[in-house]
């Protein structure tokens, strides 16, 4: 056990102690509230019935998750005692509320803390990694040799094999990051497909994308029955598999999902953060439902948990509020309760919800729920934002972004640079290699800047062959050392047409980003040190001046 994961599990079992520390202080009290029904119910008894219903619905939903099943079931039990009678015109005989302080009385502090067991949270076990490892198989010379000169420029460790045996040899020293198989082999036509199939349950876990001869039905469902991540038809379009590699790798490896908790119950909603915590996503807690712009601002979550049962403000109330703004329509709420009535959920989820969770819930099955949720959230986000050529942010998506990060820039009191960069004598290229081979070069350009840019880092596709890039805490002298990296790097990359190569270069102008009412202001002087360069002789990289 490493030292977090003790850390977590420590902190999971102090949050433990809390909640039976609290259960010592407010049994009692219920109890008493029931014995007083038994002696008088005359008086108001439909507001305190209430009231002790709602008491039994948070137990009901909590106590599972801190390890006492039996009081969460006894309290969905009187839960529904309590709605049963208040169906009812008149009160529940004196015998009833009797009854259910010796269920109450039954819960000793004592037999609580026997049964109370620590929390164990789902781990995600993650590898550090840097350069990503490719293994490919081929054994026709001319695309291998593409496929890995093509990789290589972008940075990819890739190992190539000709002959089956040469990858499982490989195989039994290191493990890849990806897999790229031609299942249509010289040697055997399917003995790409069998070295698939043989791999063992671990391995076939890793990304795996296929190249074949053939664009039909039948091999395509050949290659999703084992489970590939991409599908290629030869002659193989480099920049394509590169991308799809990218985007899967970043998927394996994302940025943490955040996940946003509003849910009164401190306790459980610390619970639900840890766990959530410990499988690598990123949860903040939210008690003040009147603080829900702020929290999603600042916090910008994936997928927000809403507790349906608040006091002030009920959670479906919330929900809708929060559907008010354009911002929040995409971003997945989903509901958390011990609601156990499908009409009452069906209710709720009529209601701006995405899903409804019913407490108490295992921390596996949450840390599934929420992760597949994010996770499609973010691919459609991404789908809706991006420029379909590239892959990129649109135009008003990376100048709404650009804002965003300058106004944190501002707050925190750290440098944020700004990039135009611009690729030169473009309309040469579409002139002599047509639009197809154009559309090409904009690609491999977009790829270059997503692999060797950080993952902070902010890319859009501001125009045609122009791109928008926003440097995140980066003074100027350092983004010109980046965006001159990637200019050498790009210089080097070759594009291959009808047997003819050649090279593509571009400019950039970097600004300093200033927080003004507008982001304009920032672009404009980059977009001038970039006019500088073309002037200049293009193929540079320029600072603008000094503000």
């Amino acid at each position: 056990m490493t030292e977090l994961q003790q850390k977590l599990d420590e902190q999971l079992a102090e949050l433990n102690l809390q909640y039976l520390r609290r259960l010592q202080h407010e049994l009692p009290q219920i109890q008493q509230q029931v014995l007083a029904l038994a002696v008088d119910h005359s008086a108001n008894w439909r507001e305190r019935v209430s009231e002790l219903l709602l008491k039994f619905h948070t137990f009901a939903g909590s106590a599972g998750t801190f390890g006492l099943p039996r009081l969460g079931l006894m309290s969905r039990q009187l839960e529904l005692d309590c709605k049963a009678w208040l169906g009812n015109q008149e009160p529940p005989p004196a015998i009833e509320f009797k009854r259910v302080a010796e269920v109450l009385e039954q819960l000793t502090v004592t037999e609580l803390s026997e049964s109370l067991q620590p929390a164990i949270a789902a781990r995600v076990e993650r590898e550090v990694k840097g350069q990503a490892l490719i293994y490919l198989l081929e054994d026709d010379d001319a695309t291998g040799n593409h496929i890995a000169q093509t990789l290589g420029s972008y940075g990819y460790d890739i190992h190539w094999f000709r002959e089956v045996a040469a990858i499982q040899h490989a195989l039994a020293l290191k493990t890849p990051d990806a897999f790229i198989v031609d299942i249509e082999l010289m040697q055997s036509e399917d003995a790409g497909l069998s070295f698939i199939q043989r791999l063992t349950p671990e391995l076939q876990q890793i990304p795996m994308f296929v190249i074949s001869c053939h664009d039909d039905f039948h091999h395509y469902l050949q290659a999703v029955r084992v489970g590939v991540a991409g599908f290629f038809v030869k002659p193989i379009n480099a920049s394509a598999l590169e991308a799809r590699l990218q985007r899967t790798l970043s998927l394996r490896e994302h940025d943490a999902f955040r996940v946003l908790i509003v849910d009164d119950d401190v306790l459980l909603a610390k619970h639900y953060a840890l766990v959530l915590q410990n499988a690598g996503l990123r949860a903040e807690i939210l008690t003040e439902p009147a603080h829900i712009f702020v929290g999603l601002q600042q916090f910008r979550p994936d997928v927000i948990l809403l507790d349906v049962h608040m006091p002030d403000c009920s959670g479906p109330e919330l929900a809708q509020l929060i559907r008010l703004q354009d911002e929040w329509l995409g971003v997945p709420i989903i509901y958390l309760s011990a609601e156990t009535d499908s009409e009452r959920q069906l209710a709720v989820l009529i209601k701006a919800g995405d899903d409804f969770i019913t407490k108490p819930i295992g921390d596996h099955a949450l840390v599934v729920a929420v992760f597949a949720r994010a996770q499609r959230a973010r691919q459609l986000a991404e789908i809706m934002t991006k420029d379909s050529l590239t892959g990129l942010l649109q135009h008003a998506h990376i100048k709404e972004r650009l804002a965003v990060e300058l106004e944190r820039s501002q707050r925190h009191q750290q440098e944020v640079s700004v990039v135009m960069l611009d690729l030169d004598h473009f309309k040469k290229v579409n002139d002599s290699y047509g639009h197809l081979v154009g559309d090409q070069v904009i690609i491999a350009l977009a790829n270059l800047l997503r692999q060797q840019l950080r993952k902070t880092d902010v890319i859009g596709r501001y125009g045609g062959e122009e791109f928008l890039i926003v440097l995140p805490e980066c003074p100027l002298q350092h983004a010109f050392k980046v965006i001159e990296q990637i200019r050498v790097s790009f210089n080097r990359l070759p594009f291959v047409v009808a047997g003819t190569e050649f090279h593509c270069t571009f400019s950039a102008g970097i600004a300093a980003g200033i927080n003004t009412a507008h982001p304009d202001y920032s672009i404009e002087q980059a977009d001038q040190a970039l006019y500088k360069a073309k002037t200049q002789g293009r193929n540079q990289v320029l600072l603008a001046a000094p503000i």
